[in-house]
């Protein structure tokens, strides 16, 4: 295993006080905790250089990262012995789990407008999002985080916020997080962006955004590496005493299969996974992620994790779409998705020509679904930003609109805003 990320099993605090903190103060302890110095010094004694996450790195052979916020180690070394003695060192307290290749699932391009259409549809009326618009509820005070292929933050729909954006390279221990104006070589992630928060497209145009680029548009592949590099980077957010009490989202449209993996590895990485998104609750961050496009009786982790609020797509009829994914999983036992949102055919913003002019697309996937429901999120705690994130996921699921379909195909049903 010649780089391994060693997740922090448990929080600073003990879980039962920990329970009893207010939102502000369970983020102000775990940012503010200092770090354990036995592991540092026993991967210093390996041999194995510190590198800071914001700098690039020098060609060093034998490195550790430790990216405090999601509580995790990255070693890489190509000295099997000093590996597994630096595994050793940080089993106690950390999981240990190689780097994993994760996938977005692939949505599909319906159409593309080449202008601004001059009238855009308004959203059903069962989703709630017109009233919450009249109501003045636009998801303002709301940190939602995307991490996709990136967005364009030059187009029509998005250039008049100010987007908070991460390029996290291919090798993050190798090269810096570029801090830079948001771009997007694909048009997924500027899609997905403009259905949360787009001027006119989005479900929640007042959230304020973090976007992190972790998806290669060749490929539409990641690394479990870079998207601890990304979480990491957001929860860093937390620092601003502006931030401590804004409850939080984050969308996810990528995954794996357990039949991707090695056997050895399966339980190893999900249990990894996993703890990864008890960090995020444990934050009082609720996330939200694609069940994937591999229909009926599929599911893509960490979508069938009970951590995540899972989503499957259905058309403005409210039917199920045939590439939805859906089921029974074989880890919790529970039917997946929790939910289902709008994902056949929606029109967002999507990439610019060579001219500056804002292109349009038509897209289906559950991509698109995400996105939609983590807008409806948003609008909910907007309107009650005291919600602890455990409340905002149950309001969601009691205040979804019921339909007539099995469970495993549509959850507790349409994510919609009700007052």
């Amino acid at each position: 295993m010649p780089k391994f990320i060693a997740l922090r099993k448990s929080t600073p605090v003990e879980p039962a006080r920990f329970e009893q903190l207010s939102v502000e103060d369970k983020r102000h302890t775990i940012v503010s905790a200092s770090p354990e110095p036995a592991p540092t010094e026993a991967l210093q004694r390996l041999g194995l250089r510190q590198v800071m996450p914001t700098e690039p790195l020098p060609p060093y052979d034998h490195t550790f990262q430790e990216l405090d916020y999601v509580g995790a180690y990255i070693v890489e070394t190509s000295n099997v012995d000093v590996s597994e003695q630096a595994q050793e060192a940080l089993a106690p307290d950390h999981l240990i789990v190689p780097d994993l290749p994760l996938r977005m699932p692939q949505s599909h391009l319906v159409r593309r407008y080449r202008r601004r259409p001059p009238s855009l549809p308004d959203w059903p009326q069962v989703s709630g999002i017109g009233l919450a618009h009249k109501g003045g509820i636009w998801g303002q005070g709301v940190l939602v985080g995307v991490l996709d292929t990136g967005c364009d933050a030059d187009h029509l729909e998005l250039r008049n916020k100010r987007i908070d954006y991460r390029y996290v390279p291919l090798e993050p221990a190798r090269q810096a997080l570029r801090n830079c104006r948001g771009f997007d070589v694909d048009g997924h992630g500027t899609h997905v962006t403009g259905i949360i928060a787009g001027e006119r497209t989005g479900v929640a145009p007042g959230v304020e955004l973090m976007v992190a680029s972790v998806i290669e548009s060749e490929t539409l592949r990641t690394s479990l590496e870079r998207i601890v590099h990304a979480l990491d980077w957001m929860l860093s957010k937390f620092r601003l005493e502006e931030n401590l009490t804004k409850p939080t989202i984050i969308n996810l449209s990528l995954g794996f299969r357990a039949e991707w993996l090695e056997d050895v590895q399966v339980d190893r990485i999900f249990a990894g996974v996993q703890r990864i998104l008890r960090t995020l609750a444990e934050l009082e961050v609720l996330t939200v992620v694609a069940v994937g496009n591999d229909g009926p009786g599929a599911i893509r982790a960490p979508a069938d994790l009970k951590e995540s609020l899972s989503v499957g797509a259905v058309d403005f009829g409210l039917r199920p779409a045939a590439f939805s994914g859906g089921g029974i999983s074989p880890l919790t036992q529970r039917p997946e998705p929790d939910l289902v949102g709008y994902g056949v055919d929606m029109l967002s913003s999507f990439e610019r020509d060579i001219d500056g002019r804002s292109i349009y697309a038509q897209m289906s996937g559950t991509s698109m679904a995400a996105p939609y429901v983590a807008g409806i999120a948003a609008l909910i705690a907007a309107a009650d930003p005291c919600m602890h994130v455990s409340d905002l996921r149950q309001c969601l699921l009691d205040r979804a609109y019921a339909i007539d379909e099995p469970q495993e195909r549509v959850g507790a049903g349409l994510a919609c805003f009700a007052p």
